[in-house]
């Protein structure tokens, strides 16, 4: 076993659902023996483990939520996998999307039309609220079209 300590795998428990976090996913995820995280579980009294029951799309808000982090002014920046052209990505098994589009549901409670681009001046920033689609964009840009004129 390496050194991961047992508060660490507790606050994996605080910070997620533990009825979704497997012993064997958390001991692949700090290094450590699938016996050292069960015990964790055991002694600070969380729920077992009872599967991933959620949908895909869940698990990837999910995953989402645990690889950003904040920053300043409510902007959220992505930890995890980028793409080639360094487009924050979402990985679960059985799908593969871009963060953006994660985010935009989460905050919009339906899938975006067309691309996702951040609404804000932070690079790659992924905060759900700050996601715009085409009809947001378009509806952004609408006042400003009478002043051009």
């Amino acid at each position: 076993m390496t050194g991961v300590s047992y508060e660490r795998v507790a606050r994996a428990f605080q910070d997620g659902d533990p009825r979704e976090l497997s012993d064997r996913d958390l001991a692949a995820r700090f290094g450590c023996e699938e016996e050292f995280v069960a015990r964790v579980r055991r002694e600070a009294g969380y729920p077992r483990f009872v599967g991933r029951s959620r949908s895909l799309w869940e698990r990837a808000e999910a995953k989402v939520r645990e690889l950003s982090r904040p920053v300043d002014d409510g902007h959220q920046e992505w930890t995890g996998p980028v793409s080639r052209d360094g487009v924050p990505v979402v990985r679960v098994p059985g799908l593969c999307t871009t963060v953006g589009r994660v985010a935009f549901q989460m905050a919009n409670g339906r899938p975006p039309e067309g691309n996702v681009k951040p609404r804000c001046t932070l690079a790659r920033c992924v905060a759900p609220g700050h996601q715009t689609d085409r009809p947001i964009r378009a509806a952004l840009r609408a006042p400003l079209a009478g002043v051009a004129a």
